[in-house]
């Protein structure tokens, strides 16, 4: 059988509700790590909050964090890292210019996270792992570019936060839905960016590419494979109208029998 690049989005799709790899798909994964396929987290998530499931996994490839501004092998040195921050001068900007309230602001730099306050929801997709979350006033802890940048406000303020982000181009900003939080983004930095990238460093055609999500910040990254599922019940109408979709869910493994009856059977 060819050897199949995979990438696989983390939350809502992979890991189940309580944000964990189920015994069955970690050893499904396993499994078909050991026959040679290349399977590759991809997730909005910082390095930090991704690791454990790498390790969790045994996993020998890249990673793709922050949706796709970050592409790193901790395993190999000699792999080509991508990493791409939010410039400092802009950060501070934007910041300098909000005159509406925010219920909280956080961001993450490559040595340090902040957050105005402790969010429970966010410490699900961006948990301590052992390391403190600055807190206090922001502009003290703002001293280097950042990779993650993340705000929750009331929805009567939202567009005048999208206007502001989005005026130091090419940073855009996107709502999480069912949320009041919204994150900073680069227009031209993505998950499928990042997967043409790795791609393109191990010489594998999207022929040979699976890939699974169920968000909007999949759509890329699943538009450049060969073979692509968003998992029940999928966030994103985009996906929906356009990407084949698995009649299990997150919390059914959906990934995990879709790869064993691909490439296991």
């Amino acid at each position: 059988m060819t050897k199949k690049l995979i990438f696989i989005d983390l939350d809502g799709t992979l890991l189940n509700d309580s944000f964990e790899l189920t015994p069955y798909t970690r050893d499904t994964l396993r499994k078909v790590s050991e026959r040679g396929h290349m399977i590759v987290l991809a997730s909005g998530r910082p390095p930090r909050a991704i690791l454990p499931y790498y390790e969790e996994l045994g996993l020998k490839t890249p990673f793709i964090a922050y949706n796709g501004t970050y592409v790193a092998d901790p395993n190999d040195k000699s792999f080509p890292s991508l990493k791409k921050a939010f410039p400092l001068e802009d950060v501070k900007d934007i910041l300098s210019k909000i005159d509406f309230p925010l219920l909280n602001i956080a961001f993450e730099d490559d040595e340090k996270a902040y957050a105005k306050y402790i969010d429970p929801f966010l410490l699900g997709y961006f948990p301590k792992v052992g390391e403190k979350i600055m807190t206090g006033e922001a502009e003290e802890h703002l001293t280097k570019d950042v990779f993650a940048l993340i705000f929750e406000t009331e929805e009567e303020y939202d567009e005048k936060l999208k206007k502001l982000v989005e005026s130091h181009s090419p940073m855009g900003c996107r709502h999480w839905s069912g949320s009041k939080h919204c994150e900073a983004y680069y227009a031209h930095y993505d998950k499928g960016n990042a997967a043409e990238y790795i791609a393109k460093h191990y010489g594998i055609e999207p022929k040979d590419i699976i890939a699974f999500g169920d968000s909007d910040s999949d759509y890329r990254m699943l538009s450049f494979a060969g073979e692509k599922y968003c998992v029940f019940p999928c966030k994103s109408r985009l996906l929906l109208e356009n990407v084949q979709h698995l009649e299990k869910g997150n919390n059914d493994d959906a990934v995990a029998h879709k790869l064993e009856e691909l490439l296991l059977n």
